[in-house]
């Protein structure tokens, strides 16, 4: 697998991703502020999966990838993962060999995500429901332990000690963008939409100035804090569950477009933007405020949701993968 002599130093210093200000006459009423994080932004030209926070989560787990083992990447996901096709362009972008195990029986048709990873050289293996929940490094089927018999595993999402690593890259961008009295003042809160949590778990293992943490549950099945009692987590926003929405919501994301040319993902910055915005209604926040949200990305996924419940959401023109 030919690799470009400049992709490892590319992946490991990606560039940093504008903030943008979202002027709504709404929320300025409220005297509440919002600024965006474009981390839609930050994706690979040649590689466009290799995006946002997916990015930012797989730089650890490379930054000490052991580049002489030839060692497989082995991780897994559903139908839709964004995650997968992710590592999938990572490991093509590098020369490293990926294989993502899948929940559910294998369709002769894919589903576009899973035709993008196998497209990216990522191979799949289809395992039952049941198996899959019982996964973990120490625990996969028989049958990769003798195929791969030395690798790495990264859990569902990617969340790991690595993805901590880039999620601390992400909190000292937003130190250099706000003076530290600013980030004293308790008025900055950076919001963030939260899946398997590790985005929000990397932003608070490295929040040197306590800068207020809001987070949005996009999961069904959470009602308590286990990320940390200092966070501010709301768990009413997840519209049924993982990739599930309403009317409201696409309006929602429709207008944000119209508004601002600003696409959001329906799966997380969607909701999060969403939240957002029923929040500021409810004089949740203190007048004076500045929402800082941090927009993860995962646009690539929006082909895919299109297809899959009919809906006419914009898609990004310069996010199409060349493969």
């Amino acid at each position: 697998m030919s690799v470009l002599p400049d992709a490892w130093d590319y992946f490991l210093h990606p560039p940093i991703s504008a903030i943008s200000p979202i002027n709504k006459e709404e929320w300025l009423k409220k005297g509440v502020t919002v600024l965006l994080k474009r981390d839609d932004l930050l994706f690979v030209p040649s590689h466009p999966e290799i995006a946002g926070n997916k990015w930012r989560k797989m730089w650890g787990t490379f930054a000490h990838y052991d580049r002489e083992s030839s060692w497989p990447l082995i991780t897994q996901g559903g139908m839709h993962s964004n995650h997968l096709v992710a590592l999938a362009a990572a490991g093509h972008f590098l020369g490293v060999k990926t294989v993502g195990i899948v929940r559910g029986e294998n369709n002769i048709d894919l589903s576009p995500t899973l035709q993008k990873a196998v497209n990216y050289g990522m191979e799949l293996h289809f395992i039952s429901r049941n198996e899959y929940k019982a996964l973990a490094s120490d625990f996969l089927p028989p049958f990769f332990l003798d195929k791969y018999p030395k690798f790495h595993f990264i859990p569902e999402g990617g969340s790991n000690e690595g993805s901590a690593l880039g999620m601390g890259h992400l909190m000292n961008e937003l130190n250099d963008y706000f003076s530290r009295e600013e980030l004293k003042s308790g008025r900055i809160i950076a919001a963030v939409p939260v899946g398997t949590g590790g985005t929000m778990k990397g932003l608070h293992a490295h929040n040197e100035h306590g800068i207020p943490l809001l987070g949005i549950y996009v999961l069904k099945g959470f009602s308590e804090n286990i990320l940390g009692q200092d966070i501010d987590l709301h768990f009413d926003f997840h519209l049924g569950g993982y990739a599930k929405f309403h009317a409201g919501l696409v309006a929602f994301m429709h207008d944000f477009y119209l508004r601002f040319n600003i696409i959001l993902d329906p799966v997380y910055s969607g909701k999060l933007l969403y939240a957002l915005n029923e929040l500021i209604k409810r004089d949740h926040f203190e007048q004076g405020t500045t929402l800082l949200a941090i927009h993860t990305g995962g646009l690539q996924g929006i082909e895919a949701f299109n297809k899959r419940y009919q809906t006419t959401l914009p898609l990004p023109i310069n996010l199409s993968s060349p493969l």
